[in-house]
């Protein structure tokens, strides 16, 4: 999946409907998954202004 279709993804997805998993960035900055609740893989994402933010399932670590 590319940034820009992640990104779509997030854009279409209702809080309601989304993931939610956390994850704390590297910039110590605690963010939730906004993909949509039963997204096939294990990335979780989210947006940060223009750009799509990527993790993987259980790494909420600081």
């Amino acid at each position: 999946m590319t940034d820009d279709e992640l990104l779509l993804e997030i854009d279409y997805t209702g809080y309601d409907s989304s993931c939610r998993d956390p994850h704390i960035t590297p910039s110590e900055d605690l963010v939730q998954c906004r993909r949509l609740h039963g997204h096939d893989d294990d990335t979780h994402g989210t947006r940060a202004g223009g750009r799509a933010i990527r993790w993987t399932a259980g790494s909420l670590a600081a």
